[in-house]
């Protein structure tokens, strides 16, 4: 049964708008009711105010006449029963009073017995002080009343005052009366109104009920024709009759009989369609399947081409690169050195290009993961200063670290494709900075950081800012796309793939980050990205607590590079240091001895290289001064390495107190200050910002002469992979394939085993699941040594029971680590042979020490060749044995710019050959000469006696040397 809902509709409508159209009438009708009773009754209140007021002042001129005559007649009981009859007469009037000037009343007809007394009350004094006749207004104990005040003077002269008081009471009474009166009729308004509303509506809901009833008849009519209609009676339309043809419902049944029509012929067709679709489903579903595998077979073409590839062109790679660095450990004339060094750093270049092209792949794979473990910030800014402060020297560019002191250093998150992201942008700018610019590398908290820190998640700010060559703004508008470069110019000049900054910016979108770049032509270039890392739960506080200890230490900065003094003051800062800064040593050594003694300097941080006198020599001068009251804590802040720093200090006993190496970040410093306050002795401060040379030196003599099965196919890769390993001390038996080294490990015994992927006959897989099932070997230690770099590949490898994974080309510092990492030294015994035959080769060519000469960091120079390192040092000796002879000649024939030529080679030779201290002295040396025609005589012996000292070892080594040919 279908509702008749447009009745009620129409009901609820209509009297809706009755209602509200007579609320709307009754509320105007109520308002302008009001608003006449209101302005009538004011009307009313002042007219009848005005009355009183007029019989209020005639009462009062004639009362205040016969007063007079009273007064003057000195009848004042005549007076006093006039005033009396006159108030009984009048029954508005309640009292009248006669009052003195003084105040003193002589008639009060409310109150007899205040009279002849002194009326102290405010309309008294008021009345009082009245001169002329006045009207006042006043409410006493509850009581309204309008006075009238009359002065009363007797011949000529105030006399006093004659007050008649008429009671407000009856006017208010009426005015009371008025308004009810008004609400009366009000409220009569408001009943004949709702009896007008209840006429209408009723009225109303007539009409609608015949309204509902013409319209709902032939909608009930269609409605059940619709029924019909739906049920699949096509036919209805032909009982469709017209009603009203000319109005609307007429025309709603036309259009229904044409629908009715229309669904007949659409229903037909449908079925037709229906007959037919079931196929045409069935095609189009082994179309979609077939294109499905198509994509899928298409995806997988494209990862197993990139993975073939890189397997394909690491191999050769992993030739090219191993065999350069052996060939680099041979004897080579200096033509050949020089070749082969060229060619293992465009194999590098040529390697990084394969990276960037592999990460790309990976990323638009949609393969590439970052990591989640804990980091340190400071150690990824430092690798980043390792690897770029060659090139940025080489080109005479000043790199500087600006670490925000509320950025926290340790971070979890992914510290490789950080470093990645910044080193990329680093080398951009290092790339794109000519000669004598500068390159910022500013870490802070970016803005809105405290929104993420609530989630133990926090933003940072990372920019990379240069003094480069800029770009445009249609340059910048590509820079992040693939295979984009600035202009054809850029890519003839600085080369490159264009795929740098495109990866950057994936990366940083992985990392919850945004990457921007700010630049003009000729203005240098700003790099900014932000990227969001997790927090530890437990923070270390380690320094916060001595904090204090500092605050209000007088602390000296020196240094004459605006923006690195700028970054040491705030670091020390926020130690509660009172800080002072300076850009000379001169400029401090006259501070320091102008000092009070009282509140002396306890504290100074030097950089080395200062304009005129250089930093140690400033150091050497506070030290020995006896004009300063307290001599400093100095440490010494430099680029140079940390071996350059203790050759100096043990050679002329500068008593350092610390050593940093830019980049200077917040907790190194902090470490070198509280060392600096609490140590006696400089060798034993161990700075956490320094990376000495050989620091896993230690750990790998523990695992030399381990015995390491290399499982390989390619002949090259086993004499690359064979000849590496053996220089560093190990014995190494070869397999060709996975069966050959599953049968050597099940007879021989080994250490760890090195395992190639891509094999004939057994692959690396296959042998590490049946080295695996065995039990005897569950830890022997299995490293993946392979071409492939996917990550796929890693984790695979990971995940069958591999313990590391070693790309090639091999990176032999990263082999030697997981090595180390994976071979346990108490669990093995080092072959006594294996030890002697390696500290036989170790010390068959030269000493193990050689004073002015670091041995170690000179065999690291010349990647371990000692033969190479031994005949250096004698063509050294052959080469400047005669150098202050001919420095001195120079100079005394004033020929300054030949001195600094010689010089110059000199410090590159000395720097290569590990002659720290010597290098050292040359550097002063040449900042004297370039500072001054002049040159000190202090100097020139600093350089003759680090010099005598080199010759004096190489000369030794001379004799070593003939002693062994003859």
């Amino acid at each position: 049964m279908v509702k008749r809902s447009i009745f009620r509709k129409l009901l609820v409508t209509m009297v809706g708008l009755i209602i509200a159209l007579l609320m709307l009438l009754t509320f105007i009708q109520i308002e302008f009711q009001k608003d006449v009773f209101e302005k009538e009754l004011e009307k009313r209140i002042t007219l009848m105010k005005g009355r009183l007021i007029d019989r209020g002042q005639i009462l009062s001129g004639n009362l205040s006449g016969q007063v007079k005559n009273g007064i003057a007649s000195v009848n004042l009981s005549l007076v006093a029963d006039q005033l009396r009859n006159a108030v009984q007469e009048n029954k508005e009037l309640r009292y009248i009073i006669l009052m003195q000037a003084s105040g003193r009343a002589y008639i009060h007809t409310l109150k007899p017995q205040l009279e002849m007394g002194i009326l102290s009350e405010k309309e008294d004094l008021f009345a009082a002080g009245q001169k002329t006749a006045t009207v006042n207004e006043y409410v006493s104990n509850g009581e309204s009343f309008m006075e009238f005040i009359m002065p009363i003077q007797v011949s000529a002269r105030p006399w006093g005052v004659l007050r008649l008081g008429f009671s407000l009471d009856l006017l208010n009474q009426e005015i009371v009366n008025s308004r009810e009166e008004s609400i009366s009729q009000i409220g009569e308004m408001i009943t004949r109104l709702l009896i007008t509303a209840a006429i209408f509506i009723l009225i109303g809901a007539c009409i609608v009920l015949f309204v509902s009833e013409r319209l709902s008849r032939p909608l009930m009519h269609l409605t059940r024709l619709a029924n019909e209609l739906a049920q699949g009676n096509f036919a209805v339309s032909d009982n469709v009759k017209k009603i009203h043809p000319d109005g609307e419902i007429g025309a709603l049944t036309t259009a229904f009989s044409q629908m009715a029509r229309n669904l007949k012929i659409s229903y037909d067709k449908l079925e037709e369609y229906s007959r037919t679709l079931e196929q045409k489903v069935i095609n189009r579903t082994s179309e979609l399947a077939e294109a499905r595998d198509q994509a899928i077979a298409a995806d997988k073409s494209k990862s197993e081409f990139l993975s073939m590839m890189s397997h394909e062109i690491r191999t050769p790679m992993n030739a090219i690169i191993g065999m350069t660095r052996l060939a680099l450990q041979t004897d080579l004339t200096a033509k050949q050195q020089d070749y082969l060094t060229k060619v293992q750093i465009s194999s590098r270049a040529l390697l990084g290009i394969i990276n960037d092209i592999l990460d790309f792949s990976k990323i638009e794979a949609g393969k590439l993961e970052l990591e989640t473990i804990a980091f340190n910030l400071d150690d990824v800014l430092n690798d980043l200063f390792s690897l770029m402060s060659g090139k940025a020297e080489e080109k005479g560019l000043k790199i500087r670290f600006i670490t925000a002191d509320d950025v926290p250093s340790d971070l979890i998150g992914d510290p490789l494709r950080l470093g990645q992201v910044l080193l990329n942008l680093v080398n951009n700018a290092v790339k794109f900075t000519s000669r004598g610019g500068d390159v910022d590398i500013k870490v802070a908290l970016a803005e809105g950081a405290e929104q993420v820190k609530s989630a133990d998640q926090i933003r940072l700010e990372f920019s990379v800012k240069d003094t480069g060559i800029g770009l445009t703004t249609e340059q910048i508008g590509g820079l992040f796309q693939s295979f984009n470069q600035a202009d054809k110019s850029t890519t003839r000049k600085y080369g490159g793939t264009g795929l740098g900054l495109a990866i950057c910016k994936r990366m940083v979108d992985m990392m919850g980050g945004v990457i921007t770049v700010n630049s003009e032509i000729g203005q240098g270039s700003t790099f900014i990205f932000t990227a969001i890392f997790e927090q530890p739960y437990e923070v270390s506080q380690k320094y916060s607590a001595s904090h204090d200890a500092f605050r209000g230490v007088k602390a000296l900065v020196v240094d004459s590079d605006e923006t690195s003094r700028n970054a040491l003051c705030l670091h020390l800062k926020s130690l509660f240091f009172q800080v002072t800064s300076v850009s000379t040593g001169e400029q401090a050594i006259q501070l320091l001895e102008n000092a009070c003694a009282e509140d002396p300097y306890r504290l100074v941080l030097m950089d080395w290289n200062l304009p005129k006198m250089d930093g140690i020599s400033v150091a050497r001068h506070i030290k020995n001064s006896l004009e300063i009251a307290c001599i400093p804590h100095i440490i010494i802040v430099t680029t140079h390495s940390r071996e350059d720093v203790v050759h100096v200090q043990r050679s002329k006993d500068l008593n350092l107190d610390g050593f940093l190496a830019k980049p200077v970040h917040a907790s190194a410093l902090f470490s070198a200050v509280v060392e600096a306050f609490n140590q006696t002795d400089f060798d034993e401060y161990p700075p956490s910002q320094v990376r000495r040379p050989g620091t896993g030196n230690e750990k790998l003599h523990q695992i030399k002469g381990a015995k390491l099965l290399l499982v390989e196919d390619n002949h090259i890769n086993q004499q690359i992979a064979k000849e590496t390993l053996e220089q560093e001390g190990f014995e190494v038996s070869i397999a060709s394939d996975g069966r050959d080294a599953v049968q050597k490990i099940r007879t021989c015994y080994f250490d760890a085993v090195l395992m190639d992927l891509e094999m004939p006959i057994m692959d690396g897989y296959e042998a590490t699941r049946i080295i695996r099932s065995e039990a005897q070997f569950s830890d022997l230690p299995i490293i993946a040594m392979t071409a492939h770099a996917m990550n796929d590949v890693r984790e695979k490898c990971l995940h069958i029971g591999m313990n590391g994974y070693v790309t090639k080309p091999i990176d032999v510092d990263e082999l030697l680590a997981n090595l180390i990492d994976l071979i346990k030294p108490e669990l093995r015994k080092t072959p006594a042979s294996c030890l002697a035959k390696a500290s036989q080769q170790k010390t068959a060519l030269l000493p193990e020490c050689l004073p002015g000469i670091d041995i170690q960091q000179g065999l690291k120079n010349v990647v371990g060749n000692e033969r190479l390192l031994h005949d250096l040092l004698l063509k050294f000796y052959e080469g400047f044995s005669d150098a202050q002879i001919r420095v001195d000649a120079f100079l005394q024939a004033g020929d300054v710019d030949s001195a600094l030529r010689f010089l110059h080679a000199m410090k590159g030779v000395a720097a290569n050959l590990a002659m720290s201290e010597l290098k050292v002295c040359i550097e002063a040396l040449e900042q004297t000469l370039n500072k001054s025609w002049e040159y000190g005589p202090e100097l020139l012996t600093d350089f003759a006696s680090a010099q005598s000292r080199v010759l004096e070892s190489v000369g030794r080594l001379r004799s070593n040397n003939n002693r062994l040919h003859q």
